[in-house]
């Protein structure tokens, strides 16, 4: 008589736990993104947020409190109006037109421009993003210009990842300079762009574990005004100073090969090769030595 095997019926996974567990994962991949986008906002940009407002974003004792209170400052700074300053020092009376004018003015901006954005997930749920985006530092902000500009990619992530906090509420300041006494516009002078790369680690409940920002040695020198020139100039110093040396060297070459050759073998009628292998001979003592004839 024959037996039929006996089956176990395993568990499936229904459609709908597959389509909430894809789900999830997307949620929290949109929520990673949106955190990153939000920290460099923050941290890096011109949004007006309190240190508790960015201290959400982190878990307890990853933050630096002092750092990012300093960033905060040195986003916005403003300075007295020199007209302003004068009056006050002298105890004198402002001009009637500049009596309910503001006695600041805007010294310095900084926002940040959002590029790539890379994501990773490890094996125990913890995430890894890496943003690149451009730190400007625009200086006197207030002597510029709307030049031609391109929309922004922090706009077109915001509609992907919804974030309302980067939503393009509080526009750039220009960054151009218009040509007295025409509608001109060119690339201001006082405006400072720097490569940044942050890289953040996330746990499982989307908190940010670890943040570590990355700059290139040589555009932070070229942020000081005049170190591009001086690179160009120290460059080309010394691309013409190794001309110079190889220059050098082949000459020096050149004469000691023509040292070799001697005024006694020139008169002997022999050929510089020829007298350079018998000085060589001479210097060696091999002189008078022949090769044995092959039989």
């Amino acid at each position: 008589m024959a037996t039929t095997p006996a089956t176990i019926p395993f568990p499936k996974m229904s459609r709908t736990h597959r389509t909430s567990i894809s789900g999830v994962s997307d949620m929290s991949v949109m929520s990673v993104r949106a955190t990153s986008l939000d920290v460099c906002e923050y941290v890096y940009g011109d949004s007006k947020a309190s240190i508790d407002v960015i201290a959400r974003f982190y878990e307890p004792n990853a933050i630096i409190a002092d750092i990012q209170k300093v960033s905060r400052q040195l986003s916005s700074i403003d300075v007295p109006r020199p007209l302003a300053m004068f009056c006050t020092l002298f105890r004198l009376k402002l001009p009637q037109s500049l009596q309910n004018a503001d006695p600041l003015f805007q010294g310095l901006r900084v926002w940040t421009e959002i590029g790539d954005i890379c994501e990773n997930e490890s094996f125990d749920g913890h995430r890894k993003t890496i943003v690149e985006h451009t730190l400007n530092i625009l200086l006197l902000p207030g002597i510029h210009c709307h030049g031609h500009r391109t929309q922004g990619s922090v706009d077109s992530l915001v509609s992907t990842t919804g974030s309302p906090s980067l939503q393009p509420q509080h526009p750039h300041p220009p960054s151009s300079l218009r040509i007295p006494g025409t509608a001109i516009a060119i690339p201001s002078p006082f405006h400072f762009k720097l490569h940044v790369v942050t890289r953040l680690s996330f746990n499982e409940q989307g908190q940010v574990t670890h943040h570590r920002d990355f700059w290139d040695v040589k555009d932070v020198i070229g942020l000081v005004p005049g170190v591009p020139l001086a690179q160009w100039v120290g460059t080309r110093l010394a691309a013409k100073g190794l001309s110079y040396m190889a220059r050098a060297c082949m000459h020096g070459r050149q004469d000691c090969g023509d040292q070799l050759v001697s005024t006694t073998d020139i008169e002997r009628g022999m050929t510089p090769p020829a007298a350079y292998v018998a000085c060589t001979k001479n210097a060696l003592g091999l002189d008078g030595i022949g090769m044995a004839p092959q039989r």
